[in-house]
């Protein structure tokens, strides 16, 4: 929860300092957007390994394949980059880029997928 608290006030406070530079220098407001950005993503990836960690034991509990682990994290990555990039590219004005961002980002969750639907149609083989 404190995580959740440092990002919430890092990122009303540099969107507060980025509204204020954008008028006189739009090129630093765009920066500390990014900074700023990339300060929650770091912030977030502290609670990374412990996730990590229980997806671990729940594959190791269940003798789930981390065919079937290791895609759905892929996924996760895939997602939280995409949408981070497509707003950076909204708030600096390239709704075109981030759109093309959006799109990349969703084919290759889709690639990212394949084992998960390869071991699903498996699945679905062997019980029929």
């Amino acid at each position: 929860m404190t995580l959740l608290m440092k990002a919430a006030v890092t990122a009303v406070a540099g969107a507060i300092l980025s509204l204020l530079l954008k008028r006189s220098a739009p090129e630093l407001g765009l920066t500390l957007s990014v900074a700023v950005s990339l300060l929650g993503a770091a912030l977030a990836m502290e609670l990374f390994s412990g996730l990590a960690e229980v997806i671990s034991l729940v594959r190791d509990e269940t003798g789930l394949s981390p065919a079937v682990a290791a895609p759905v994290m892929k996924c996760v990555g895939i997602g939280v980059v995409t949408r981070l990039s497509s707003d950076i590219c909204r708030d600096a004005g390239q709704s075109a880029a981030a759109s093309a961002v959006e799109l990349c980002g969703t084919v290759c969750a889709m690639l990212a997928a394949l084992p998960l639907i390869r071991a699903l149609l498996q699945t679905v083989g062997e019980l029929a």
